[in-house]
């Protein structure tokens, strides 16, 4: 399993799920609620407007939780209330992938541990050309998360070379990569074997409102996980 390629609710950990229930004022001494997974009764702590003030609040430090949930508690507010077991499982995927792309190490290559690292969306499609099928899949798949990640958070870092003639390239150059890349790697056996088929369809079709929601995931400068 790829580290990026999770979308199902196992990610939420026992500590997470206890952070949730301490910080909503449930009793966290019976151990049968601190079970690994997400509940529908911890789904809906999830949405509470203290879980979000208690996570994403001005006042930072430090946070005995996961950048997993840190991010699924922020994209919920970010993004329209999911209604659906497939928008579930997306705001899940970007979730556990912006956990991943706080470290720069991970942002800029295809898997873990590589020694290749890709900065420029470009030197990836090159590197999806001359890969093998399965590696052509996780190329396709990264330059679909890279570029979300660029035309999201890194949009004022776009517009800001944009303005000032330093690059020709806009927020639309990235999201055609990203939707054509993610549109390749939802096509892709490996895809439909992970069952990811579906969420990264949805990405491709949804790049714009996905783009502008990672727009506003800024974490306080005093915020720290545990």
């Amino acid at each position: 399993m790829p580290d990026f390629a999770h979308a199902e609710a196992t990610w939420l950990s026992p500590r997470d799920i206890a952070f949730l229930l301490d910080a909503a004022g449930h009793d966290v001494a019976d151990d049968a609620l601190i079970t690994e997974g997400v509940s529908p009764a911890i789904e809906a702590l999830i949405e509470q407007d203290g879980i979000y003030h208690k996570v994403a609040g001005d006042s930072g430090g430090w946070l005995d939780i996961s950048p997993q949930l840190y991010f699924h508690v922020v994209l919920r507010r970010r993004l329209p209330r999911p209604k659906t077991y497939l928008q579930r499982r997306v705001i899940r995927y970007l979730a556990n992938l912006l956990s991943l792309f706080v470290r720069t190490d991970r942002l800029y290559r295809v898997q873990p541990g590589e020694q290749e690292s890709f900065e420029y969306l470009i030197d990836l499609i090159a590197e999806a050309a001359e890969s093998e099928h399965e590696r052509q899949f996780l190329v396709h798949a990264h330059l679909g998360n890279y570029a979300l990640f660029l035309a999201g958070v890194g949009r004022g870092w776009i517009e800001h070379r944009l303005r000032y003639g330093r690059s020709a390239l806009g927020v639309d150059y990235y999201r055609d990569m990203g939707r054509n890349a993610y549109h390749q790697a939802a096509s892709h056996r490996l895809a439909r074997d992970l069952d990811l088929a579906p969420v990264l369809d949805y990405l491709a079709d949804g790049f714009d409102s996905y783009a502008r929601a990672l727009q506003q995931l800024q974490p306080g400068p005093t915020t720290q996980f545990s």
